[in-house]
């Protein structure tokens, strides 16, 4: 789904940040909103392409150069008050690198988290645009970046939750039939899952392990004969591993 830019809100760290951060240590730090955005300009990195030609040369020889990070405009309607504002004119006073948090209004599904990119750079300005007596006065500060941008696609908030339990698959229940758990649905996008066969030995609604029937599918075996069996599934993704589903039983094995 395509998305615009309404809802993009972009913060600061007011703490000078001297060397080069990965995702991780971005995350780590204290941020403050900047209120009243109303335009952040062009951001990416830029590289120079070269070319050369030799004298025997038919088609121009192109390789890449220096990359530039970028100069990224953000514009705002000037609030003195505003925390944000104020710790962004503070870091335009410095020399120092200032990292900023820029949270589009993305996120696939509500369960999941918006693309965020991270930026570490001097900071310039204001300027002032100036204009008409219906124009809102407004402030521009720049962000001169001097490493590369990190991007964070959105992911999801929570571990995976089941919402279909768990089904399994089989054409008769006799010794030597291969079952195949299907996992129904969850949330919170799940990547892979893992699986426990169990069996009822005891008639009595408590399932057991089965010593390495850990996969998708499974093979009846002997030992069902006359029990009830039944598998776990356990969703991942990026945040981490779900609670148990179990499946409902199928019937007594013969």
């Amino acid at each position: 789904m395509a998305n615009t830019q309404k809802g993009l809100k972009v913060y600061i760290c007011s703490t000078p940040q001297p060397t080069d951060l990965n995702q991780s240590g971005f995350e780590a730090l204290t941020w403050i909103e900047v209120k009243h955005v109303g335009n952040v300009g062009q951001s990416g990195p830029s590289t120079n392409m070269l070319n050369y030609d030799e004298m025997s040369t038919d088609v121009t020889q192109k390789s890449k150069g220096i990359t530039d990070a970028q100069n990224t405009p953000i514009e705002v309607a000037r609030l003195l008050s505003d925390p944000g504002q104020q710790a962004m004119r503070a870091a335009a006073l410095t020399p120092f690198n200032f990292a900023m948090k820029f949270e589009d209004n993305d996120k696939p599904q509500a369960d999941y988290t918006n693309t965020i990119t991270y930026r570490r750079g001097i900071v310039t300005g204001p300027t002032r645009a100036g204009g008409r007596n219906e124009d809102f006065i407004t402030d521009t500060f720049t962000l001169g970046q001097n490493q590369l941008e990190v991007v964070v696609a959105p992911t999801p908030m929570s571990v995976p939750t089941n919402v279909v339990r768990p089904t399994i698959t089989g054409s008769s229940l006799v010794s030597g039939q291969v079952l195949t758990a299907l996992e129904e649905t969850w949330t919170n996008g799940p990547t892979s899952y893992t699986y426990q066969w169990q069996r009822d030995v005891a008639g009595n609604g408590t399932f057991s392990n089965i010593a390495a029937a850990t996969n998708k599918t499974y093979t009846l075996v002997g030992a069902d004969v006359s029990n009830a069996v039944r598998v776990q599934v356990t969703a991942i993704n990026a945040v981490g591993s779900s609670a148990v589903a179990n499946s409902l039983p199928v019937g007594l094995v013969h």
